[in-house]
């Protein structure tokens, strides 16, 4: 009887499914490195794991909130909000060689003379997401800070949803510069060094808390905790360092709320100043 009993708690443990939403911090183009990476949690934890890919951090928040997805790799903004509303908590951040940072980049091509964001004035420029602090929230703030509103200072302004797009729309010239993730970027010139050769990054906004991987305050806390482990634990195995070298990290850590404060008071100032 102890025996059936104990086997039948280990089938619901490896039953388990988890849906993981994914967005603009690992690119959509990157399937086979978020496989590996699910399936190396789920061989740690016992869960199933699959991923969910959100167009938009607006389209992630409602995941989280529906119950589509219960976990999800997010950016600090839509953290910050999304613990406010909707009670997020975070289970881990990536570290790199910056530590548990990273940093807003503008880029543009090598060949042109731009020194600053402020000398995109008038000149067609990607943000990513509405919601993204890198992509859009850093830029906007130090704007806005100095009296202009992004989406009059730059001709046209265009969203590309994606740090791998804007990158992409400056390599093509669709675009004379971009703000975008420093993570995704330095991962972009490891994989794909033909297009970041010909860019240079000519300011950058930060340091800011990575981005996290956050949990539905629907998933059980004891599930949490054996996810965050897993993570925590991912970079002191062979298997664990090729995933994480592959997602452009070099691990993860726990960083409380309290660090995103300083993307909580550009948010304020933001929405203040729209008013």
């Amino acid at each position: 009887m102890i025996f059936l009993i104990l086997l039948f708690a280990a089938f619901i443990v490896w039953s388990k499914e988890i849906n993981v939403g994914f967005t603009a911090v690992i690119t959509r183009e990157d399937l086979k490195t978020i496989r590996e990476f699910l399936n190396y949690l789920s061989n740690r934890t016992g869960f199933n794991f699959n991923p969910v890919f959100a167009k938009s951090y607006d389209e992630m928040d409602f995941f989280l909130f529906s119950g589509k997805v219960d976990m999800a790799y997010i950016c600090g903004a839509p953290f910050v909000e999304g613990h406010k509303r909707f009670g997020y908590s975070i289970v881990v951040a990536p570290t790199t060689s910056e530590g548990p940072h990273y940093y807003s980049y503008v880029i543009t091509k090598k060949d042109k003379p731009y020194k600053s964001i402020l000398d995109f004035k008038g000149k067609p420029f990607a943000f990513s997401d509405p919601k993204s602090n890198s992509g859009s929230v850093a830029p906007s703030y130090f704007l806005l800070k100095l009296g202009h509103n992004p989406s009059e200072f730059f001709k046209p302004l265009i969203y590309t949803y994606s740090h791998y797009e804007s990158i992409l729309a400056v390599y093509k010239g669709f675009v004379e510069g971009a703000s975008v993730d420093s993570i995704v970027y330095e991962h972009t010139s490891r994989v794909a060094p033909h297009l970041v050769s010909s860019l240079k990054v000519i300011q950058r906004f930060g340091p800011f808390p990575s981005t996290p991987i956050v949990a539905s305050n629907r998933l059980d806390k004891s599930t949490v905790e054996a996810i965050r482990k897993a993570l925590l634990e991912m970079h002191r195995n062979e298997e664990g360092r090729k995933i994480l070298k592959s997602m452009g990290i070099s691990g993860f850590t726990y960083i409380s709320p309290a660090h995103y404060r300083v993307i909580s008071s550009m948010i304020d100032y933001i929405a203040k100043s729209n008013r």
